[in-house]
């Protein structure tokens, strides 16, 4: 069995319920076993026949289907076509389950937290190539799903938190390709306090594949002792996976629905929805939120993270948040050096001016493991910060070096600050440092097209001349998505490195 067969959404009984695995259906199309359970009286209701009209709306707007590329047919930006499978269709169901004729096109769920981040499972996606994040998959009053179009439609392009283990965690934080549009993000608890039980629980997601469904009277169960996931009674099913869990009574998301109970029944040839008492059977996991976000935090600057959520993010430090960062957290943040905070600040870049000439900017770029042990260093991005004076394309290239480095220009996104309008980014080729070891030094040179002077005085990151490979903190470095050496330049202002 494989570790994404233990998981709800891509399917499979997990070995606590390796005895109720004949109740489970098979899904034909793609070769994998599916879950589905009602707890008590079945409440998912479609979004225009739910009680609370404000938060069915909320729900609309912030609520997205991962939908497989495969089925996702864009030729017509205002009608775009998702797939025409029905429920019924899809899982072989016996007549009269709820939501029968209803579509059944989408895998799994995710929930809208930032303007372009979504929140969801780590089973539900692997790479941004297979599936597309469709909002508005919901059906209306007339019993139909409205037209989507193609402000909808969104797919992914980088990953900025995921897990995906059998020891419980199971979370990803995706990057879309554009900001969404004409949508409210979902409020997040970042808070790790944990829930208690009783706590009520309000879900939406896309069960079975089907259009958007808000099911709620669930309640928290209990919480495991590592504070990693909880129990619930959330009538959920195979494609909530990666669902938004609210807190009913403050409407934060507090956790991500990611495995749970068996639950369609073979009822003579043909399958029905589980039915458990609200306190019996074995409960829905639901990952703690906070996980992911504390990760997320540690790597990009957004509205959902803050001085107190536990991460230091790459616009905090220790003198503006003590709370978050510390010597011994991972990030080498500002006002740390190797030398106050060797556990943090294991990497120094260092800098020389090696061929100074006007229509030429030559830093020489050097990178230094001051830690104790041996660590590969290919694929961190070290960035350099200067003022462009010149007109033209920029070309850069690197004089005598072994493997020439990936070397691509940037302008600092709102015309950047003072000494800093572009940024050029240096890919490391692959090495591993031994203790105190460093790189070759790649003496990089860029030049303009139109072969004008530059002004290096006014760069960020020059350091002038006589340098002979010194530390210069004016220049950055990136190591899995975590800056690990210097500043940045324009305060409020951090640019994700590539991944």
């Amino acid at each position: 069995m494989t570790k994404n067969q233990l998981r709800r959404g891509i399917g499979g009984c997990s070995l606590l319920l390796a005895a109720a695995c004949s109740a489970v259906t098979h899904d034909e199309s793609t070769g994998t076993t599916r879950a589905e359970v009602i707890y008590g009286t079945d409440d998912r209701e479609d979004p225009h026949t739910f009680a609370d009209a404000a938060w069915a709306a909320r729900s609309r707007e912030f609520t997205a289907a991962l939908i497989p590329a495969s089925q996702v047919d864009l030729t017509n930006p205002n009608d775009v076509d998702i797939g025409d499978r029905t429920f019924s269709e899809r899982f072989n169901l016996c007549p009269g389950e709820r939501f029968e004729s209803q579509l059944a096109v989408a895998d799994c769920s995710a929930t809208l937290i930032d303007d372009d981040l979504m929140l969801t499972a780590g089973h539900c996606i692997n790479n941004c190539n297979d599936s597309y994040f469709v909002f508005d998959y919901a059906v209306d009053a007339s019993g139909n799903v409205p037209p989507i179009t193609s402000d909808d439609v969104y797919r992914c392009v980088d990953f900025l938190a995921y897990a995906q283990s059998q020891t419980r965690l199971d979370y990803a934080v995706v990057r879309l390709e554009r900001p969404v549009v004409g949508r409210q993000p979902a409020d997040v608890r970042v808070s790790d306090a944990v829930l208690t039980p009783g706590t009520p629980l309000v879900v939406s997601g896309f069960p079975s594949g089907l259009p958007l469904k808000i099911a709620d009277n669930g309640v928290v169960r209990s919480t495991d002792a590592n504070v990693e996931l909880f129990l619930a009674n959330l009538d959920t099913f195979r494609g909530n996976s990666g669902s938004g869990v609210f807190d009913d009574n403050t409407k934060e998301l507090v956790g991500i629905l990611v495995d749970g109970e068996v639950d369609f029944v073979d009822d003579g040839g043909c399958l029905r929805a589980n039915q458990c008492p609200n306190d019996g059977c074995r409960g829905e996991d639901v990952v703690y939120a906070f996980h992911a976000i504390r990760e997320m935090c540690e790597q990009t600057a957004s509205d959902v993270c803050s001085c107190g959520d536990g991460a230091c993010g790459p616009l905090e430090n220790p003198a503006s948040c003590a709370s978050d960062c510390s010597c011994g957290d991972g990030i080498c943040s500002s006002g740390e050096s190797t030398s106050s905070c060797a556990a943090d600040c294991r990497f120094q870049v260092l800098y020389d001016d090696h061929t100074p000439q006007p229509n030429w900017v030559t830093p020489g770029i050097q990178v230094r493991n001051t830690g104790s042990d041996s660590i590969f260093v290919g694929g961190s991005t070290v960035r350099y910060y200067f003022s462009k004076e010149p007109p033209g394309t920029l070309t850069g290239s690197c004089w005598g070096c072994t493997t020439t480095p990936s070397m691509t220009f940037h302008e600092v996104p709102g015309g950047g600050c003072s000494n800093a309008t572009h940024y050029m980014d240096v890919r490391l080729p692959d090495v591993t440092l031994s203790p105190g070891g460093v790189t070759e030094q790649m003496k990089l040179a860029f030049h303009a097209s139109s072969w004008q002077a530059f002004n290096p005085a006014n760069d960020y990151s020059y350091g002038s001349i006589n340098w002979d490979y010194a530390p210069n903190p004016h220049i950055t470095m990136y190591r899995l998505g975590v800056r690990v050496f210097g500043d940045e330049p324009c305060p409020g202002l951090f640019i994700p490195p590539p991944q």
